[in-house]
């Protein structure tokens, strides 16, 4: 390529409808860094973007909704707008290049179809567009072998639920089967007090709200109404991140003062073919 990015319109959507699922394809062949989605029409909002689904050969790798998504950014310390919805691979508040890029989607090798399923509801006359920011393939761009090539950026949520206050136990995938690099787990709970992360046996994460939410202030994050975020790379520096491949044990640990339902959604630097 004659630049190190592009930023280009992607492919159009179909079926952008007041209450429906648009979708639109991206072609691969770059490495994938951002999709941003533009919002229009009459009216259409991030919270009526129930549900924003990116899927790779099949593969769901991203999935939260637009008011998720825009916490997610907020979080990072990226400025939002009303009228755009940033789906992140380039971490760009990360310490260094390498820490910012190794979680971006080299699509070069491998990645036959990439798909984006985004669901509306409530809506009247949306418009909506993608805009993609891509880099060339990671190898190219350094002329050497890229071992990091295969990592990217993951967004899976998964359920809870708790019928009262007190402690509730949550399972996210570990071990040498299915377990990956996790840089942050977003619990999305209005009751959420505190969190204790063991792995092993051994407690490598213990916080209450506000103790958590002041180291976050410090490294220059902004904690969001509504969200605990436990951040295991808070200054920066990716190689911090939480690898759970080697764990023969893992525990999720969150206190609430009330009942409370919601979603955890994990950020993951994992690679296309885990499950």
């Amino acid at each position: 390529m004659a630049v190190g990015k592009l930023i280009r319109k992607g492919l159009p959507f179909s079926n952008v409808v007041a209450t429906g699922v648009a979708t639109a394809n991206v072609t691969p062949g770059r490495t994938l860094e951002l999709v941003r989605l533009k919002l229009g029409g009459t009216a259409l909002t991030k919270a009526m973007i129930t549900s924003v689904k990116l899927k790779a050969n099949g593969k769901v790798i991203l999935d939260a909704s637009g008011a998720d998504l825009d916490k997610i950014n907020s979080y990072r310390g990226i400025t939002t707008e009303a009228a755009y919805l940033d789906l992140p691979f380039y971490d760009n508040r990360m310490a260094s290049e390498f820490d910012r890029s190794v979680s971006s989607f080299d699509t070069s090798s491998g990645i036959m179809n990439i798909t984006a399923e985004v669901s509306i509801a409530g809506a009247t006359a949306p418009t909506l567009e993608m805009i993609l920011t891509e880099s060339g393939p990671q190898k190219a761009r350094t002329g050497q072998a890229a071992p990091f090539a295969q990592y990217m950026a993951k967004f899976l949520q998964y359920p809870f639920n708790i019928s009262t206050g007190g402690r509730l136990s949550v399972t996210v995938p570990f071990g040498p089967q299915n377990g990956a690099i996790i840089k942050r787990v977003h619990v999305f709970a209005a009751n959420m007090t505190g969190a204790t992360v063991k792995q092993d046996g051994l407690v490598i994460h213990e916080s209450l709200k506000l103790e958590n939410e002041n180291e976050q202030k410090r490294n220059l994050r902004v904690p969001q109404t509504g969200c605990y975020t436990i951040d295991f790379c808070t200054e920066g520096n990716v190689l911090n991140a939480l690898d759970t491949r080697d764990a023969k044990s893992l525990e999720w640990l969150f206190d609430f003062s009330a009942a409370d339902s919601g979603r955890v959604i994990v950020e993951y630097l994992d690679t296309l073919a885990n499950n």
